[in-house]
């Protein structure tokens, strides 16, 4: 029963606090306007332009199943932040001690935070994504796919994307837990996100285990980002999620905040 309260408690807490909204606003809405400016563009230069066709291009446009996944790294920005908040506001104003008074099982109140967290941003992710290769293919139109329904290498691109959304936001959000602040999941997954981690991974090759670069390797943007084992990106995603929970959990019982054992 104490797991059931806590998850519907998180539950009540995420939905209504105003950055959710604001994020489902840059996810759904926002992100979804990108993907028409960027297949409008796609239709000007034509579907199957190539550098040769059109000087002004550095690349050929991809096959028809990566379009409009260029546009899906602008959420891994979003979640990124929103799970750095999330996670330290639990250390703002002493809500973790107010938590813990109803909750007094430290490791039922962590796990059942990041549960909820991961369903959470997982649906969204999904469904932003869902959204935008769809506004995408509405724009190509009859270049497109069949709306709604796509192909299966859409739908497994999309879900494939969804997780790297997914892991990375919630790595965020078990860091801000853990070092009871923003900023460190801030400076240490953002710089990497601005290309950071795909620059040291072309000189350092430990650096294509860092967590944003294993993230973009799971976003079809083009053929050659899906050539690796994705799979093995999932596995070291998790790795790095378990490592910090586990820290995380180890801190929690150690601190005096308060509350239960």
């Amino acid at each position: 029963m104490a797991l059931i309260y806590s998850l519907h408690s998180e539950i009540l807490k995420l939905f209504y606090k105003r950055a959710t909204h604001i994020v489902l606003f840059l996810i759904l809405v926002f992100q979804t306007f990108l993907a028409n400016i960027g297949a409008s563009q796609i239709v000007s230069v034509g579907i199957h332009a190539t550098p040769e066709t059109n000087p002004e291009l550095a690349e050929a446009i991809p096959p028809i199943e990566f379009l409009g996944f260029d546009v899906t790294l602008f959420g891994v920005f979003i979640m990124i932040i929103l799970g750095s908040i999330y996670g330290a506001e639990e250390y703002k104003c002493s809500a973790i001690r107010t938590s813990l008074l109803s909750i007094t099982n430290r490791s039922t109140f962590l796990v059942s935070k990041t549960l909820v967290w991961l369903v959470f941003s997982f649906f969204i992710s999904f469904l932003s994504i869902f959204l935008t290769i769809n506004m995408t293919h509405y724009v190509l139109g009859q270049d497109g796919l069949l709306l709604f329904s796509l192909n299966g290498t859409v739908w497994f691109y999309i879900f494939l994307a969804s997780i790297a959304w997914t892991l990375l936001g919630l790595l965020a959000y078990i860091m801000a837990l853990t070092f009871k602040t923003a900023i460190v999941p801030l400076l240490f997954l953002l710089p990497q996100v601005y290309n950071l981690g795909t620059f040291l991974a072309n000189y350092i090759s430990v650096a294509k285990f860092l967590p944003v670069a294993l993230g973009q390797g799971l976003i079809a943007t083009s053929p050659q980002i899906l050539e690796h084992n994705s799979l093995q990106n999932i596995l070291f995603l998790l790795y790095w999620n378990f490592s910090f929970l586990a820290l995380a959990i180890y801190r929690l019982l150690k601190s005096d905040i308060g509350g239960g054992e």
